[in-house]
């Protein structure tokens, strides 16, 4: 029987919208999902987006917490959270420029799918600059290095379009990603889910949320 492994990556931006009632209507939009790794996940002593959404979909989570800000004159987070339907091995936290204005960072985690050992990487890279996201993109690279898998998943807000240097970094990696679909309003692409794998793997791409933040919801479906 074909093993289907549902995932999918999500900025969630907290200053857009109607915020929070717009976190309420993700979850049930998403309840096919397998795993979730969510990108600018707000947290606060009254509201966190992941523990909302997770209050349906009750997954595993993982979160690594990041800088907050003002934005707009609001309180802001950029926390990376990977909610999971499978138990969650937690591989390695990365941090890029620690404790300074665009602290930014990567989770890495596994899990094991029906005798497969699937590495999982959630990321958010910085917008301020090409040579800082190709300087993260190398320390993912390393990280990697370290860890035996039969897959390896890459999801997140690259800050980085189709053709740009590093997008085509992460391909010269090995990595192939299948979605040709605008992530974000303006009809720009800077969301990805990138996989490497040892085995024949069949993968679908779709966009699932398009109106609930300003970034969509990319969704993979991989099947062996």
């Amino acid at each position: 029987m074909n093993q289907t492994f549902n995932i999918a990556s999500y900025n969630l931006w907290k200053n857009c919208g109607d915020f929070p009632k717009r976190i309420e209507k993700i979850a049930p939009k998403l309840k096919n999902l397998d795993c979730l790794c969510l990108q600018e996940d707000y947290c606060d002593k009254d509201f966190s987006s992941s523990d909302k959404i997770n209050k349906i979909l009750e997954f595993n989570k993982i979160t690594l917490p990041l800088r907050t800000k003002k934005r707009d004159g609001h309180k802001s987070s950029s926390n990376l959270t990977i909610l999971s339907k499978y138990k969650i091995s937690q591989v390695e936290e990365i941090y890029f420029n620690k404790d300074k204005e665009d602290e930014r960072g990567a989770q890495i985690i596994e899990l094991e799918i029906n005798n497969k050992k699937v590495i999982i990487v959630n990321t958010h890279l910085s917008n301020l600059s090409f040579q800082g996201r190709l300087n993260q993109i190398e320390s993912i690279k390393y990280a990697l290095e370290k860890y035996a898998s039969d897959i390896v998943i890459i999801c997140g807000d690259m800050n980085a379009n189709a053709n740009s240097r590093e997008i085509n970094k992460i391909k010269r990696c090995g990595y192939n990603y299948v979605n040709e679909l605008a992530t974000y309003e303006d009809d720009l692409m800077l969301d990805y889910i990138f996989y490497k794998s040892n085995f024949e793997v069949k993968v679908q791409s779709k966009i699932s949320i398009k109106d609930l933040s300003d970034h969509y919801c990319l969704e993979n479906s991989f099947i062996w």
